[in-house]
């Protein structure tokens, strides 16, 4: 299995993709660094937290975690590359798993490092403004904690994007199937219940992030994470991940 998973990650590797993504991961955190940087007295730190910019700006590293994930699986390289495994390792089982084993491991250090550079960006932006707006030893908690669970949605993400990936065979579809359900979504939240909204996937994902229901209350206390959100998650996760094994299991690699 070991084998499997570190011929999964050295493909992964190679692919010209994966390079554009993780590259793009930590340009997107910069930007929104830098773009702060310039007017860190717009808002404070504790009131970006409160208000879900932080983790607006981490939702997209995110997403690209995903399509990582997808791309893992998908195009012709990555078929060729399945045909190739199967036949040293016949056992299907083995050879998705490791497939979505590599996809959850390989976005993990650039989902970090796109982390640490907002986490410590914003830190030090609003910090250098006076713009802190709350105890430093809470927002740094915070933003840690933030950091902790982005990095685990990701590797979510990321096997949930693989799955998918075997499921319709296609990168675009797999991608633009979420970025349709993100816009369906979006406006469905509008003008639906909050019990409808408790179970749509990009709010609770918001929620996961964010973690918190008031980041900083006047004492500021922190609230706890959403048990419910993470929990929806990866429900959908291992769903996916179930159906695509089943098909994987059945259906000729081309």
């Amino acid at each position: 299995m070991m084998g499997l998973l570190w011929a999964e990650l050295r493909r992964f590797a190679v692919r010209p993709a994966i390079r554009w993504i993780a590259v793009a991961m930590l340009a997107h955190v910069a930007l929104a660094v830098a773009v702060t940087a310039f007017e860190p007295e717009a808002f404070t730190l504790a009131a970006m937290l409160d208000q879900g910019q932080i983790s607006f700006y981490a939702m997209t590293s995110v997403f690209l975690a995903y399509v990582a994930g997808v791309l893992l699986v998908t195009g012709s390289a990555a078929q060729g590359g399945t045909r190739a495994l199967l036949t040293v390792e016949p056992r299907r089982g083995r050879v998705y798993w490791s497939k979505l084993a590599a996809a959850g491991l390989a976005v993990v250090p650039g989902i970090a490092a796109a982390c640490a550079l907002l986490g410590f960006g914003m830190y030090w932006a609003h910090a250098r403004a006076g713009m802190l707006g709350g105890p430093p030893s809470d927002l740094v908690e915070a933003l840690t904690w933030s950091g902790v669970r982005v990095v685990a949605l990701a590797v979510s993400a990321a096997v949930g994007g693989a799955a998918l990936g075997v499921l319709v065979r296609r990168w675009w579809v797999a991608v633009g199937l979420a970025a349709v359900w993100f816009v369906v979504e979006e406006q469905v939240a509008l003008s639906a219940s909050s019990a409808v909204r408790d179970w749509l996937p990009f709010t609770n994902a918001d929620s996961w992030v964010r973690g918190t229901r008031t980041v900083l209350a006047g004492d500021g206390v922190l609230a706890a994470p959403y048990v419910h959100s993470g929990l929806l998650l990866l429900g959908i996760t291992v769903v996916l991940a179930v159906l695509g094994s089943v098909v994987f299991q059945h259906r000729d690699v081309r």
